[in-house]
């Protein structure tokens, strides 16, 4: 079970990698490889790149009202967004590194007594 939970985290990080490769050189790539990470890789991506989800208010006709929040969706990123995932994958990049060099044992919960 270890083993293809490592597979999973090598492959998370490929489709990282890719995207990075990509976006720093032909962005009519770049779509493809956004639309392969999944949605809440695109999230936190577009988190670490300040990027806002688009939202609209949904007015109904008694009133109510409601926030509709859109998926995330590459087409709609402005140029500068773009520019921004770069700086969004160099700061996941940073995490996963900073987490690459945890063990196991550092994410067991300590049971302390007290004497």
């Amino acid at each position: 079970m270890e083993n293809q939970t490592a597979k999973q985290i090598t492959n998370h990080r490929s489709y990282l990698r890719e995207f990075h490769k990509i976006l720093s050189g032909k962005r009519s790539l770049a779509r493809s490889a956004f639309n392969n990470l999944k949605p809440g890789q695109k999230l936190l991506l577009l988190k670490a790149a300040g990027i806002q989800q688009r939202t609209t208010m949904i007015y109904n006709s008694d009133g109510s009202k409601f926030k509709h929040v859109f998926a995330p969706d590459y087409d709609y990123l402005s140029d500068d967004e773009l520019d921004s995932l770069r700086i969004g994958l160099q700061r996941l990049q940073s995490i996963i590194d900073a987490f690459a060099l945890c063990e196991h044992e550092d994410f067991k919960k300590e049971i302390r007594r007290v004497a």
